[in-house]
């Protein structure tokens, strides 16, 4: 087909970054986190939000309340039992990624009603909104081509194999 519009732009010149790199190429790799354990949409949430706030030094109730608050305009689950819970956090310096698969599936008002058992959190940083809307393409990508090595992942070397089989796919 024809060019995609909006491929091709004016660089602006702000702050000195090229806002049409390619995602992955500022892409941190994601945290990673095997069979969580827990039983429910809020728990699943608030034990993410913990793990995420231990890497980043933000209060983990400030990323909870930005998750949840997100979740109240919809549900985050995109189907395949996989959901994607993101939010914009303003202490945040860069967008994090928590890839985690859980010990059981959780409901998670999924449109096709499948129980989710893969999370992706997309924390993005006020001022990084093109980093983070590519990072949750990339992951969405990612995660819907590696759903079956990321289940089946029993710990983090597992996880980290599953996640870059992706990357090296996605090269």
């Amino acid at each position: 087909g024809g060019d995609a519009p909006g491929t091709r732009g004016r660089p602006t010149r702000r702050s000195g970054e090229c806002p049409y790199i390619m995602p992955a190429v500022t892409y941190t790799p994601p945290l990673l986190a095997c069979q969580v354990p827990a039983s429910s949409k809020k728990q699943v949430l608030q034990e993410l939000s913990d793990m995420v706030g231990a890497e980043t030094g933000i209060l983990p109730r400030s990323i909870l309340s930005a998750l949840v608050y997100r979740e109240k305009l919809g549900t985050t689950a995109i189907g395949n039992g996989i959901a994607l819970p993101h939010a914009t956090v303003d202490q945040l310096q860069q967008t994090t990624t928590l890839v985690a698969s859980l010990e059981q599936p959780v409901d998670f008002d999924s449109p096709d009603a499948r129980e989710i058992d893969i999370v992706c959190i997309v924390l993005g940083a006020p001022e990084s909104q093109g980093s983070y809307l590519g990072a949750i393409r990339f992951v969405t990508e990612t995660l819907n081509q590696n759903a079956d090595a990321i289940r089946g992942a029993q710990n983090i070397g597992q996880l980290e194999a599953a996640m870059a089989a992706s990357r090296e796919a996605a090269a």
